[in-house]
């Protein structure tokens, strides 16, 4: 477990921060808000985390999203029931968290028939859906960025309070800044636009879904590398 802020904490996997883990993010407010899940396996990594922090389970208020890929919600039906948290994600992921659509297997893993199941988390009511703009009540507010590519719902959560921007898998960070993967995005160039979008704006942090957060100067980091993305991708 990391501290990032007083507000702001974060827990990887069994892998570090790399490609092949997950951050999960918690803040620290009355009451605690849970950001993506991890692949499946790690509830009772969360649920030791949530108590060092000196909360319960029933103290766990929302579980946030940033999209709908297996290694961000692979244990949500299983805190969902341990915490009875409201769960939220934007409107256009919400059919493939619930169920309604079935998750795009990546056309690399196709071939492999156990990933099939392996790709389909259990189905869950997102109780919250999002639109870009809204605020949620937490941490004096939390403002939701529609920054879809990687899928069509994927969100990125900005905190004004603390100087924050939590973008998911808008970028890495695994061992420099870069764009997702090809194979598990939907449409990379869009991706690319609305990574322009967010280096226009303010922040000191950012927070990735894979990798180190950075921690100072954020945003000037992340303008730096629209830069070259343009340079290279246009």
């Amino acid at each position: 477990m990391g501290k990032i802020t007083s507000h702001i904490y974060m827990t990887n996997g069994l892998r570090g921060t790399g490609v092949l883990s997950t951050n999960i993010y918690l803040l620290l407010d009355t009451k605690l808000t849970i950001i993506n899940t991890g692949y499946k396996g790690r509830v009772s990594q969360i649920c030791r985390v949530v108590k060092k922090l000196g909360y319960s389970l029933s103290d766990v208020e929302n579980i946030i999203l940033t999209h709908y890929h297996i290694d961000h919600t692979g244990n949500l039906l299983k805190l969902r029931q341990l915490t009875g948290a409201n769960v939220i994600a934007h409107t256009d992921d919400a059919p493939y968290i619930e169920g309604r659509l079935p998750h795009p297997c990546p056309k690399a893993l196709r071939q492999f028939k156990f990933m099939k199941c392996f790709w389909s988390p259990d189905p869950i009511d997102v109780d919250v859906k999002v639109e870009d703009g809204d605020i949620l009540p937490v941490l004096g507010g939390i403002k939701i960025i529609h920054t879809p590519g990687h899928t069509l719902g994927s969100i990125s959560l900005y905190i004004p309070q603390e100087d924050a921007l939590i973008i998911g898998d808008l970028v890495a960070n695994t061992y420099k800044l870069s764009l997702p993967s090809g194979e598990f995005t939907v449409n990379i160039s869009q991706e690319i636009r609305l990574i322009q979008k967010i280096a226009d704006m303010e922040f000191n942090i950012v927070c990735f879904g894979h990798g180190l957060p950075l921690i100072k100067n954020a945003s000037d980091r992340i303008e730096e590398f629209s830069v070259r993305l343009k340079k290279y991708h246009y």
